[in-house]
């Protein structure tokens, strides 16, 4: 009875929310409550312990401390993109990166059935929209909703404003799926699981998250190790806009190799570094391409 008692302790003290490894994490630091700068000091009292997965280097917060429906609903940093003007959007977010891999690589020609998870303001649905493509979405920020709606970046009877958890489509409805917030997802291989379900066999998944390998938080990282601070840069568990998981190359890698899936390809995007030095903002842009660093990962996976 005392040995099944020990199981069950190591059974729930720890597990990877992706490829659900059970051995304890590697420590990282802690990610304090507030903007945490060079010098972020070493108050750790209001802070969010961090962890990395042994087996696929998932990033993560140990506890998490979020139900994942509330990060989806309060997350209010995309709210400044309804500030923006909504022809511009359309004329300048062509997203060819996505329609070029649908029409050459995918072979999903126009009129396929495609959703779109998370879909904000309806930029991408907008694009596989005016492509010929039968669109869906979900979106359940209610602002976001509005913007897309009355903006006709997607209409009203496609997209629907609850959360993820709460939608339901028939088994193998869709054959492409575009999941962006997957770092603000506590349980991400519930969230792909349940994805997958939808999706036709040979379809595709494509993933949107944060790179943990991003050159930026790696070289901040460093620099906190090097002035002996707990302090990591990594996630945002307790300050908005919500990051509850950051991911690796090695985690999609790792990944689908545990779950029978095809990994077709992974690529991180460089940003905006917003370095006002020129000469500085074009070495870090450099960078981010020449290792692959960016601070935004892109994964399709097909089932």
């Amino acid at each position: 009875m005392f040995l099944g008692i020990l199981k069950l302790m190591k059974e729930t003290a720890y597990k990877c929310p992706l490829c659900l490894n059970e051995n304890k994490p590697n420590f990282m630091g802690y990610r304090l409550n507030k903007a945490q700068g060079i010098f972020p000091g070493r108050n750790y009292s209001d802070s969010q312990k961090v962890v990395c997965c042994k087996r696929c280097k998932l990033i993560y917060n140990y506890p998490q401390v979020f139900p994942q429906s509330n990060i989806f609903k309060e997350d209010d940093s995309l709210l400044d993109l309804t500030q923006v003007s909504a022809e511009a959007i359309k004329a300048t977010e062509t997203y060819t990166d996505i329609l070029n891999f649908l029409k050459k690589d995918a072979k999903i020609l126009p009129a396929a059935k495609v959703l779109d998870i998370g879909s904000g303001i309806g930029r991408v649905a907008y694009a596989l929209k005016q492509n010929g493509y039968d669109v869906q979405a979900i979106e359940p920020k209610k602002e976001l909703y509005d913007f897309s709606v009355q903006n006709n970046f997607i209409a009203k009877e496609n997209v629907i404003n609850k959360t993820f958890d709460e939608v339901e489509f028939e088994k193998e409805s869709f054959d492409f799926i575009f999941l962006e917030p997957l770092n603000h997802f506590t349980d991400p291989h519930r969230a792909i699981q349940k994805t997958l379900v939808w999706l036709k066999p040979g379809g595709y998944l494509q993933l949107e998250t944060v790179n943990s390998r991003w050159f930026y938080k790696r070289a901040l990282h460093f620099f906190y190790k090097s002035t002996f601070t707990k302090t990591v840069p990594y996630t945002s568990a307790l300050r908005k806009p919500f990051h509850v998981c950051e991911y690796s190359a090695k985690s999609f890698k790792v990944y689908c190799e545990l779950n029978d899936l095809k990994l077709i390809n992974l690529n991180s995007h460089p940003c905006n570094t917003y370095i006002k030095i020129k000469w500085a903002d074009k070495l870090m842009q450099y960078l981010m391409r020449r290792f692959d660093s960016g601070a935004e990962m892109s994964v399709i996976i097909k089932k």
